[in-house]
């Protein structure tokens, strides 16, 4: 867990399994999400209670909801 990131169990798990440089772009996604959290789309289905938003990068996306200064990670993705 990094300052203002929590990351879900599953996401974790694919964190593991992703070598060191998808590792690293994920991590470099979640902290352009953590500054700006409310910059991507929200996904969530209608009459959700939960803020859904995911944000892409060049080989990886994640699913994720903005609190007060933090996010948390509920999945990641890599297509590289």
């Amino acid at each position: 867990m990094r300052c203002g990131v929590v990351v879900e169990e599953l996401a974790s798990d694919v964190m593991g399994e992703l070598p060191a440089d998808a590792r690293r772009e994920v991590l470099e996604l979640v902290e352009v999400v953590r500054a700006a959290p409310r910059e991507w789309p929200d996904v969530r289905d209608p009459g959700s209670a939960e803020e859904i938003r995911e944000a892409f990068g060049v080989h990886c996306w994640i699913q994720y909801m903005p609190y007060d200064g933090a996010i948390e990670v509920r999945e990641i993705g890599w297509a590289g």
